[in-house]
């Protein structure tokens, strides 16, 4: 279970270690010209110390065999001939040598293509000299070939699987032939069997290599996708390791499952939780961790409810506070898992609080620039109101010159002032058709009939604040007027929706806005007229976030001649009224 008992961001040398074995490929041993790599792997060296074992069990019963035989046929006092003691002796090494194979297979899991290649050669070693020392019984020999004939078939290559089948086959019917020389009885029968043996075995063998060479692409395969999930198993650990928000995984019984640095960090988890889940392998249940109880009981609340997702702010014992963010986790092996995402609320309000103060500090400024040069303009108008005195049409001219600049000054400071109002003041549902023909009536002048007016439905009603909502639409319709034609129906004004507002629209036919400048469309100060100051567009925006609306810019009917610039309030749909 990975659950991590430290602090985000901190290592050590136990992490570093298992990151580098999970990185880590699994090696191969190294082969050889007859055992190549792709034949030796783990499961192939347990596979060669079940065959050493067998080879220890088979020498023992090669020695038992040697011993009782002539027991069972012949007295006691008949004296044995040199060559079956000589049988004897191939036996006891036989036996030494494959107990010393099966111990070395154990201590040394390096050079395994030389030791298939030793057991081979040690097999059919002993099995000849013992055939032909065991006289009489050793037409009984024919079938402990299947050792070597299946060693070279799962670790070797196809020659020399063919190599060691041909070998085989020679060696039993040399020793038919041996006996049809010397007039044993059966002698004739002995050679048929030898060669009907000898091709079971090509068979056996060319099957046992089939197969073989079948489980070698299989391991490979197994190998790569083992790799693969290796290393994203280990990706998806640095991932949660590295994360600042707290991540845990419970599953139906409520046990933890996976707990990252972050999220003991906020539950204020002892280290000694974390090391008995982390090291010793242990999984601690939430009701056995009290600085977890709170998240627990949202756990279980969300279970019981049948909810899939969950958003809310717990304290714990500790006195944090904490957002959780629950999540059900369904087709998971082994049943229903829940993710919990913890979040400390006083990162983030102290981060939100960073943020007000930046955007706060750009807005003085800009403000502070804005303002500026009006006052520059009073000043010198006032010093040259001093020096034309005598002169009632300078003096005049001035004035108005003052006059524009104060309006000027008034017009962002009131635009700053609306900003600060945050809530709505009356956001009840109200028809939108009157405050549309009234707004219609006062901008169509003086050139009647070049704002057009479309209203779907007279009775559709929208939910916006009333001041809020006209404020939007004499920004949009000021700014339609001043870069629209003079043609009729140059600006049109559209309210979709039956029942309730859908979308307001506000178009014109002027030039559109370039694609660069969209993207700062609805930043402060942005403006490309001399007479604003870039805060209508930014303040529209704001008031239709404050009233769940958005603000955006589209274009209709592009790449066409008629094609047109449009504002539009997308309203989010409501309860049916």
């Amino acid at each position: 279970m990975p659950v991590w008992g430290r602090k985000p961001g901190a290592a050590t040398a136990a992490d570093s270690a298992f990151a580098r074995s999970l990185f880590a490929p699994s090696t191969t041993p190294p082969g050889s010209a007859f055992v190549p790599s792709s034949r030796l792997g783990r499961e192939r060296l347990r596979t060669y110390r079940v065959l050493a074992a067998a080879r220890v069990v088979m020498s023992l019963m090669l020695l038992g065999w040697l011993v009782l035989l002539p027991m069972t046929q012949a007295g006691p006092h008949v004296e044995r001939p040199v060559i079956a003691t000589l049988g004897h002796g191939v036996a006891l090494l036989y036996l030494g040598l494959t107990a010393a194979s099966l111990w070395w297979s154990f201590i040394h899991t390096q050079g395994l293509a030389w030791q298939v290649l030793m057991a081979i050669a040690v097999d059919l070693l002993a099995f000849t000299t013992l055939q032909f020392t065991a006289g009489y019984p050793a037409r009984e020999f024919a079938l402990i070939y299947a050792l070597p004939v299946l060693a070279a078939g799962i670790y070797g290559t196809l020659s020399l699987t063919l190599f060691v089948a041909a070998l085989v086959t020679l060696i039993l019917l040399g020793s038919a032939g041996f006996a049809l020389l010397g007039g044993a009885e059966q002698a004739e029968q002995r050679m048929l069997n030898a060669a009907f043996v000898g091709i079971a075995y090509f068979a056996v063998a060319v099957l046992t290599w089939q197969l073989s060479q079948r489980l070698a692409r299989q391991e490979a395969r197994a190998a790569a996708s083992e790799s693969i999930a290796r290393r994203q198993m280990a990706l998806n650990q640095r991932v949660i390791e590295a994360q600042r928000d707290g991540v845990m995984v419970v599953d139906r019984h409520m046990v933890l499952e996976a707990l990252n640095p972050a999220a003991q960090h906020l539950l204020d988890l002892p280290w000694s939780d974390a090391v008995t889940a982390r090291w010793l392998g242990g999984r601690k249940a939430l009701r056995d961790l009290p600085v977890a109880e709170v998240v627990r009981k949202e756990v279980e609340r969300m279970a019981i409810d049948g909810e899939d997702e969950k958003e809310v702010k717990v304290r714990t014992p500790a006195g944090r506070k904490l957002r959780l963010r629950l999540s059900r986790l369904d087709n998971l092996p082994g049943g229903v898992g829940y993710l919990i995402v913890l979040q400390d609320l006083r990162e983030i309000e102290a981060r939100i609080q960073q943020e007000k103060l930046a955007a706060m500090g750009r807005l003085v400024a800009s403000v502070a620039h804005e303002i500026r040069n009006p006052l520059g303009a009073i000043s010198q108008a006032n010093q040259l109101a001093r020096e034309y005195g005598a002169d009632p049409v300078q003096v005049d001219r001035l004035h108005h010159l003052i006059a524009q600049n104060v309006e000027r000054i008034n017009r962002t400071v009131e635009d700053v002032l609306e900003l600060g109002r945050s809530a709505p003041r009356d956001i009840g549902l109200m028809p939108c058709a009157p405050l549309m023909r009234e707004l219609h009536a006062e901008f169509d002048q003086p050139d009647e009939g070049r704002i057009g007016l479309f209203i779907q439905d007279d009775t559709a009603q929208i939910r916006f604040d009333a001041l809020h909502l006209r404020r939007v639409l004499v920004n949009l319709l000021s700014n339609a007027r001043r870069y629209a034609s003079k043609q009729p129906r140059a600006i049109e004004m559209r309210q979709l929706g039956v029942g309730q507002v859908r979308e307001i629209q506000v178009s014109n036919d002027g030039p559109l806005i370039d694609a660069e400048l969209r993207a700062q469309l609805f930043e402060p100060f942005r403006t490309t007229s001399s007479r604003g100051v870039g805060l209508g567009l930014y303040i529209s925006h704001e008031l239709c976030q404050r009233n769940g609306a958005r603000l955006l810019y589209r274009i209709e009917r592009e790449g066409t001649p008629q094609q047109r610039g449009s504002f539009v309030i997308q309203l989010a749909p409501g309860p049916e009224v």
